[in-house]
């Protein structure tokens, strides 16, 4: 089936996209001859033309030493550096190079469905080729998609407990340490003959002494929160409602957040699964030993089993050390909340508050332009009433020459004789009749008039009552408003 779907997977060559990476092989082998025991070649760069040669140790890659009791062949792409080289759908090198390399280095079938797996990702299995049994193991992480520094790698490998020989495909970025793990394994050339070797110095790279200082870092980073939280608490529970405006809390909850994002990164229990199945397969392994291999592997055995024992305590440790750190940011989460719940309570009485300010306001200016509007209609009246009174004295002035006027013209008459003649310059004696005509029609205008007056003054003092009434009122409104706003913000 693995074969069936390898094919299948690979034959439909529309869904792939080919990239062009950098690609180097490198190969070193142990000899029983104590001459060629430590032969390590250097990384070369492959061509395209050369890959057939390597596969198939043939040319410059033929092996001329007898006695070969172990190897390691890798094909090499530790630079990866394409966007989108780790992409399921992104394949990174040559059209049917694959197929060869599945073939010639009898790599697992299921390689290719695995281009998808998301979090570090581990697989084992056997096969039987011919006479030979090889095992298989898939090791990846390459799920992070970050445009750039994304630390991605996987290794594809098949060990012949025949010969000994591991034949692998090794590609990573830049920051996945690929060319330190190879620099490693130059150095420790001694153990490259056992099939773990390999994932467990991988694995090793990855959890090296950088993932307990950046767990170190992250406890430091979550006590210097602690005490920005502590000192918001006290500020917030302090009397002075001002102290608060010191406090950034968006500043410390993004503070919080990070934090957060940086311990949940690299779960432990997902790479303490990783060793647990390495131990399994290094288990299944022990069992397959071949007798010609068997007291050489027992030694490297006992050095791997160690080697995951010590990975595995390692997790555990970061493992608890990081649950410790989670419970305390979640605690500072909650009295985060809680402070964050105070602010919004805060903000919503400031918005009654300038909503009630507001309302006051308004209410102000009503009561405002309706006291201005009485007054504008009292001094309209008024002026109508003084131009009234100005238009009454004109009169009055015309009613009291009016009269004599009147009575004049009457005297004029031929009922009175004021002419040239006898009498002339005698006055008549009945002339009181004009005086006693006269004086009485004005006098009662006069007193009319005063009358009218002292009527006007009591209507303008009854204005003026009206007015300091209306005064009082709009005083008495603002007083209550006042008081509102005092009861208002007292039972709050």
């Amino acid at each position: 089936m693995d074969n069936f779907l390898f094919d299948q997977n690979l034959r439909d060559r529309t869904i792939f996209t080919i990239l062009q990476e950098k690609t180097t092989c490198f190969e070193t082998f142990l000899y029983a001859d104590p001459e060629y025991r430590t032969t390590v070649t250097e990384e070369t760069l492959l061509e395209a033309e050369e890959f057939d040669d390597f596969l198939n140790q043939k040319g410059r890659f033929e092996n001329r030493n007898q006695g070969c009791i172990g190897g390691i062949r890798l094909i090499l792409q530790g630079n990866a550096i394409h966007p989108n080289t780790f992409e399921p759908k992104f394949l990174s090198l040559p059209n049917g190079f694959h197929e060869k390399i599945v073939d010639a280095m009898h790599l697992p079938h299921s390689w290719i469905e695995t281009l998808s797996a998301v979090g570090p990702f581990y697989w084992s299995g056997y096969e039987q080729i011919d006479n030979d049994l090889y095992l298989q193991i898939i090791y990846r992480k390459s799920d992070v998609k970050k445009p750039s520094n994304a630390r991605n790698w996987e290794l594809v490998l098949s060990h012949s407990l025949k010969t000994g020989i591991t034949n692998a495909f090794f590609k990573g970025t830049p920051r996945a340490d690929v060319n330190r793990c190879i620099k490693c394994l130059c150095e420790y050339v001694g153990e490259i003959d056992h099939p773990l070797f390999l994932p467990a110095l991988v694995f090793s790279c990855d959890i090296d002494f950088g993932e307990d200082e950046r767990h170190r870092e992250n406890r430091e980073h979550v006590r210097n929160l602690e005490k920005q939280v502590v000192e918001a608490s006290h500020l917030y529970a302090h009397l002075d409602f001002t102290k608060r405006d010191k406090v950034n809390l968006s500043q410390i909850n993004s503070n919080l957040v990070d934090c957060h994002k940086n311990v949940l990164w690299k779960r432990p229990e997902g790479y303490t699964t990783i060793v647990q199945k390495m131990e399994k397969t290094l288990s299944d392994f022990k069992t397959l030993w071949p007798d010609k291999r068997k007291e050489r592997l027992r030694k490297i055995q006992t050095m791997m089993e160690g080697r995951l024992e010590l990975l595995q305590s390692r997790l555990q440790g970061i493992s608890t050390h990081r649950e410790v750190t989670i419970s305390r940011l979640k605690l500072m989460g909650d009295v985060l909340e809680n402070l964050v719940s105070l602010e919004i309570h805060k903000q919503e009485q400031e918005r009654q508050f300038g909503k009630f300010k507001r309302q006051k306001t308004v209410r102000l200016m009503e009561n405002k332009d309706q006291e201005l509007k009485a007054k504008e209609k009292t001094q309209r009246e008024l002026e109508i009433m003084l131009e009234t009174r100005k238009q009454t004295t004109m009169s009055l002035l015309g009613v009291l020459f009016l009269p004599g006027t009147f009575f004049a013209a009457i005297f004029s008459t031929t009922f009175f004789n004021f002419q040239h003649g006898v009498y002339a310059g005698i006055v008549s004696k009945k002339f009181y009749i004009y005086w006693a005509s006269t004086i009485p029609t004005t006098v009662t205008l006069f007193g009319m008039w005063l009358l009218w007056q002292r009527r006007t003054k009591k209507m303008l003092e009854r204005r003026d009552d009206e007015f300091r009434d209306l005064e009082l009122q709009s005083k008495k409104e603002r007083d209550d408003i006042y008081r509102e706003e005092i009861m208002y913000w007292g039972a709050k």
